[in-house]
């Protein structure tokens, strides 16, 4: 896939990952106030703006997670073997994905049967139906069904990898094709086109998915079904694309003024589609639907080359902790949020205590365990470094709180790159 070696560093999309993690948490939050999802708690607060909250982020926090994933697919693929790769991968994906999915989330499907039932006892719940309902439907995975996704992506690229010669004609007629197209967008209109046709083309991928025998049904018991598979893989592809070639990069970052207000808009008005609409109302708002999403996830590249491209203490404890964020979170806020049924605040300082409450949980427990102990570093970050870890600076003297001294050392000596 990849043509040369880059000596780079991305701390803006490094970033924009990071920051999208610790955002997950105020989404996830949200449903516990949210009207459409009264089975997360039994709270009876709800308001209609954290419906709108969820959704607006959904539109833009999973897509761009995908986007990451592929551009990182690249780099790491130019520095190791398919197989290293593929290793690499299991190590920082599978592993977490396993573990979580095997402590944390099966904590919170338990408190949700006991919430459900009024019952108690593991032993039962074990032996309910719906404990093998959860692994058979692919409930178990809760918000970790990105993870899921991705694991097919990464086979897929390291199958490409492997197939395709490094000097194949294949692989340079694809990159002079990306870099062709990159040339076009030079201009504001000229990117705004480039913007309907990526709404354009993901509105037919949908279309095309859904006509797929069997489209909507679980691909294999536990996993996930091929219509939500494919429906994210073209920003995976952009991803991918815009690693290969550093013009079509360049061009997403540019700014252009308008992007702000196309993304507010966006964020604002939050088309989607209905099978109440009818199939060419419903095709037009699947289409702005996508539109909206991609305006979103354009904007935020730009916005993070724009503001967050230096690296720093803080960037660096992001990259570090946002794995942690994003796998104990969930649960989290779930237990939290059942506490919060016994007061009667308003909706919104409850919600902002809700997220404060679990992001400082997972902050502390990252902070105190998965930074200082080798077995839980593996198993919830997959990563071995937990050595060369200790003597990075952590959160309190990364954001120079009051009481702790930052360090003199300048960032460059404070510890290595975030791993990928």
């Amino acid at each position: 896939m990849p043509h040369s070696k880059p000596a780079q560093h991305y701390h803006d999309i490094d970033g924009m990952r990071s920051v999208l993690m610790f955002l997950s948490v105020a989404l996830h939050a949200a449903t516990v106030y949210a009207p459409a999802r009264p089975w997360i708690t039994s709270n009876a607060q709800r308001h209609d703006f954290f419906d709108w909250v969820i959704f607006g982020l959904h539109l833009v926090i999973t897509p761009t997670f995908f986007f990451v994933g592929g551009f990182f697919t690249v780099l790491m693929l130019a520095r190791r073997t398919p197989g290293g790769f593929l290793r690499n991968r299991f190590m920082r994906t599978v592993i977490p994905l396993i573990a979580i999915a095997l402590s944390f989330n099966m904590l919170e499907h338990y408190l949700r049967w006991n919430d459900k039932t009024g019952e108690s006892g593991l032993m039962r719940w074990i032996d309910s139906g719906g404990f093998a309902q959860i692994w058979a439907s692919g409930e178990w995975s809760l918000h970790l069904w990105f993870l899921v996704s991705l694991v097919p992506m990464f086979i897929l690229s390291a199958i490409v990898q492997a197939a395709i010669p490094k000097d194949a004609a294949t692989r340079s007629a694809a990159l002079r094709l990306v870099d062709r197209a990159a040339g076009w967008l030079k201009s504001g209109w000229a990117f705004a086109l480039f913007v309907i046709a990526l709404g354009a083309a993901n509105t037919a991928n949908f279309a095309v998915a859904s006509q797929v025998p069997g489209a909507y049904d679980l691909l294999f018991p536990g996993f996930q079904s091929w219509y939500k598979l494919i429906s994210e893989f073209p920003f995976f592809v952009l991803g991918v694309a815009a690693a290969l070639s550093p013009s079509l990069l360049e061009r997403l970052r540019t700014w252009r003024v308008w992007m702000p207000l196309a993304a507010a808009l966006a964020f604002g008005l939050q088309p989607y589609s209905d099978p109440e609409q009818g199939f060419a109302f419903g095709m037009v708002m699947l289409f702005l639907s996508q539109l909206a999403i991609w305006t979103l996830v354009l904007f935020l590249i730009q916005f993070f080359y724009r503001y967050f491209s230096s690296d720093s203490l803080r960037t660096r404890w992001l990259a570090d902790s946002a794995l942690s964020m994003y796998l104990f979170h969930h649960c989290l806020v779930y237990i939290y949020g059942r506490g919060f049924t016994q007061v009667d605040w308003p909706i919104a300082l409850e919600w902002a205590l809700l997220t404060v409450a679990a992001a400082a949980t997972v902050i502390l427990f990252h902070e105190t365990m998965i930074r200082r102990f080798a077995l839980l570093r593996l198993l919830f970050n997959g990563k071995t470094d937990v050595a060369a870890i200790r003597k990075v600076p952590g959160f309190w003297q990364s954001f120079g709180l009051p009481g702790l001294k930052r360090p003199s050392s300048d960032v460059s000596k404070a510890g290595g790159k975030p791993a990928l």
